[in-house]
């Protein structure tokens, strides 16, 4: 940046922080815009996918998918963030020449995981699938090893650029990553099964995959040529020598500790992948019929994960302030902030389920074609409540630092998950996995909640327990209007369509979903569910606030 004529060096040098800071600012904003697509992205292409392979195929893709959703995040949220720490600190203390030693390290150690990792997957893939119950999913699993070879690149230069505080080829690549990914799945799962069949299509899923994370690679090399001279043809800092053990060892943990709550969600399904199918064959299924039965089941999990994704979005936004406050060693802040976030995660995730839950008749054949697996989907659907305030919470214990806590939290609903499958499956098929699902998160969630009261970030209060009342008011009236509003558009359609058509279950799930969510609204507002300075902090539903208050007052003129 030049100096312009008449100006002194300090004037420089702020206006040179100023505009480094705006940019910072905007790249965090380009970061935090591209998880959030990435993330609808994972769960939506998951739809049309289900259509065009029918409940077989998406019960073979989801038993793979796990593997890929691993290497996702690790290569997403997992190791870039600490190899950001690392690289911000190296390069703060010696400079750009210094951060190659941190990129050696980073590339062997990330690399020796994933290859690891890849490696295992293809050499034990029979096993894999004998242990799964069918071994049909030989090919599919060894496809989904591909990503493992490419991902330890996209790793170690997303956290290079985070680390130099260069957000945006982060953001492009997790963008374009999930755009080719989801393009190449599409195209390769129609033309399988047009020439194949579902497990053949489950394989070129996995090649799809596989060129996202080339794709993302290639867009990270690119941005790349940019800082190339100056980042590797400058001497190593002020004579620093690499910390192999010290700092592959921080990548390790910290990269594991990051990755934990975000692999939740995915381990769960994990869990399905190994015993669901065993289960459901000791209960007298055939294969076929009970890979049908997973692939009904497996409907849920993009539901869940697109309601988690959309309510968290909310409730993360004030995580930050957590962070803040624990810098600043404010205990009562934290305890506010704290309150505030786990309070938005269930307000808008126990809107979320109940919404889900009470559409679910008519959006089960708008997405899926048909009715199969309801109960199922269903009771997964309420899901969305606890596993949304058990990321809420699991974030905000990674700003206060306390982020290892979560291994113990995390381990014991995993096995309450497997356990709960064993016990419920048998006598309940697929409604007993997703009741176990929704034990496994309940229990997550309130153990996280008793771990937050005991670092003093939570506290309770009886008036609270007031507010509690009102909003399970406040979501029983959503389910009922959801629900009537579903029934009372069928009826009425009934007369000018199909009865069940796939357009009148549109019509009926996308406008009681609406007509549930104003009511929603609504009733939060009129109850005293949420105060008006925790709507003011929310983003967009601030605006919506002052113009629904506005309103309000103008008809009392």
């Amino acid at each position: 940046m030049m100096m312009e004529p008449g100006e002194s060096d300090t004037q420089s040098r702020k206006k040179q922080n100023h505009t480094y800071k705006q940019s910072f600012l905007r790249g965090a904003v380009y970061l935090s815009l591209a998880a959030l697509i990435v993330k609808v992205l994972s769960a939506v292409y998951k739809v049309p996918y289900q259509n065009i392979t029918g409940d077989t195929g998406f019960y073979v893709y989801q038993q793979v998918y796990p593997f890929y959703g691993i290497a996702l995040v690790m290569a997403t949220y997992g190791f870039p963030v600490i190899i950001s720490k690392l690289v911000a600190d190296e390069f703060e203390q010696n400079g750009r020449g210094a951060v190659r030693s941190i990129l050696a390290v980073s590339f062997v150690t990330v690399g020796i995981v994933n290859f690891v990792l890849g490696g295992l997957l293809i050499a034990l893939a029979p096993y894999l699938a004998g242990w799964m119950g069918d071994p049909g999913l030989v090919m599919p699993l060894r496809g989904m090893a591909a990503p493992f070879f490419i991902m330890p690149f996209v790793s170690v230069l997303r956290g290079y650029y985070q680390g130099l505080h260069w957000m945006t080829p982060s953001a492009v690549s997790q963008v374009g990553e999930q755009f080719v990914r989801v393009a190449v799945i599409l195209v390769l799962s129609a033309w399988a099964m047009s020439n194949y069949g579902p497990y053949e299509a489950g394989t070129a899923a996995a090649a799809g995959s596989f060129f996202g994370a080339g794709a993302a690679f290639l867009i990270l090399l690119a941005a790349g040529k940019k800082y190339t001279k100056n980042s590797f043809s400058t001497h190593n800092g002020n004579g620093t020598h690499i910390k192999w053990k010290e700092q592959s060892i921080a990548i390790l943990t910290g990269g594991f500790f990051v990755c934990l709550s975000a692999m939740s969600l995915i381990a769960m399904q994990l869990i399905d992948s190994f015993t669901l199918i065993r289960l459901l064959r000791f209960s007298g299924f055939t294969l076929e019929a009970a890979g049908i039965l997973k692939g009904v089941y497996d409907r849920g999990w993009p539901v869940v994960q697109l309601g988690t994704v959309l309510t968290t979005s909310f409730s993360l936004s004030l995580v930050p302030m957590v962070a803040k406050a624990a810098l600043r060693h404010d205990r009562k802040l934290q305890q506010q902030y704290t309150i505030r976030a786990l309070k938005t995660g269930a307000v808008f995730g126990g809107a979320a389920a109940v919404g889900l839950a009470s559409v679910m008749p008519s959006l089960n054949p708008m997405l899926f074609t048909d009715t199969s697996g309801q109960t199922a989907l269903q009771v997964i659907s309420f899901s969305v409540l606890p596993a949304s305030v058990f990321l809420t919470g699991a974030a905000i214990l990674h700003g206060a630092g306390k982020g290892r806590s979560l291994l113990g939290l995390t381990a014991a609903g995993l096995f309450l998950k497997a356990a709960g499958n064993a016990v419920f499956v048998p006598a309940f098929a697929i409604n007993g996995a997703a009741l176990a699902t929704l034990i496994s998160f309940s229990v997550m969630a309130v153990m996280l909640g008793a771990v937050l009261y005991r670092y003093e970030l939570l506290v309770f209060s009886e008036k609270r327990a007031g507010r509690t009342v009102r909003w399970a008011a406040a979501l029983l009236l959503t389910g009922i209007t959801a629900f009537l509003w579903q029934s009372g558009t069928i009826a009425v359609l009934h007369a000018w369509t199909e009865a069940g058509s796939r357009t009148a279950m549109t019509a009926a799930a996308l406008s009681a979903s609406s007509a549930g969510a104003v009511v929603f609204l609504a009733a939060a507002v009129k109850l005293g569910v949420v105060t008006k300075e925790e709507w003011g902090a929310l983003p967009k539903l601030g605006s919506v606030l002052e113009k629904f208050e506005r309103k309000k007052g103008a008809d009392r003129q």
